[in-house]
């Protein structure tokens, strides 16, 4: 097992944990044997409005997970980054001076409001993976809203301040943060460094492996920045994508 694979089940095992400590807090009284709480929301509740006053208690960073970019999660994304008709006191989080850390998916950073947002909005840190956790808001490792998947219901969400489950939830992010990309590389991957040594190794037909352990890096993320420079080129296959790095100059080397 490589050592990615290993950090998605590490992580895949944790959350589970974590969900398993939310539900069970929920479902038993919403107290926690640490003296914590978990308080699930109603369904005519604010939510953007209840992140917004919880952000506003901040006192050192906000770090914000998003897989949809019509979510409410991604309504509290978007208020933070200026943008949207969020909580005001969302959007006042800049004057604060806290760090913002955002973690979103593939789907939200190419969408056209995210992606015109992000460009504007220097205070705020954003990576980009393949998200395995659940949307949330993590404040100060202490309080968090989490949006937890739930069967035969339109949303679930709970407001977390049990110690045990955000630090968690904060140490989770951490792992997923740390190995994700940094937006700017993945708003163009075809023009990023090592999209540039992709499409060479895929203008000149090696293969995945062979490329892969060049660039010494796992197969399956290789695999994952073809899929992507295929997308972000409008390519049907490898040989096609090459072929139009080369007629659209992308290749350093091809440069006339």
């Amino acid at each position: 097992m490589g050592k990615e694979e290993s950090v998605d089940d590490e992580v895949g095992r944790a959350l589970l944990e974590v969900q398993g400590l939310i539900e069970a807090a929920r479902v038993f009284g919403f107290r926690t044997s640490s003296g914590g709480s978990v308080r699930m929301l109603e369904s005519g509740e604010d939510v953007i409005e209840i992140s917004g006053r919880l952000i506003e208690k901040a006192g050192q960073d906000v770090s914000v997970t998003v897989q949809k970019p019509g979510s409410e999660a991604g309504a509290v994304a978007l208020a933070l980054l200026g943008r949207g008709s969020g909580s005001k006191s969302v959007r006042a989080v800049a004057r604060k001076g806290l760090q913002v850390r955002l973690l979103c998916s593939p789907a939200v950073a190419r969408s056209a409001a995210f992606r015109e947002a992000l460009a504007g909005s220097p205070e705020c840190v954003v990576r980009v993976a393949e998200c395995v956790l659940n949307e949330a808001v993590v404040l100060d490792d202490s309080v968090a809203v989490v949006w937890l998947d739930s069967k035969g219901a339109d949303r679930s969400v709970s407001v977390v301040q049990d110690p045990a489950s955000v630090s968690a939830l904060a140490g989770l992010f951490g792992v997923v943060w740390n190995g994700a990309t940094a937006w700017e590389d993945s708003a163009s991957r075809a023009r990023s460094a090592t999209g540039q040594r992709i499409l060479e190794a895929l203008r000149d037909g090696r293969t995945d492996e062979a490329a892969a352990r060049e660039l010494s890096i796992p197969l399956r993320t290789y695999r994952r920045y073809v899929a992507e420079i295929m997308r972000e080129l409008g390519a049907n296959s490898r040989f096609q994508a090459g072929a139009r790095a080369v007629r659209l100059r992308l290749l350093k080397n091809d440069e006339q």
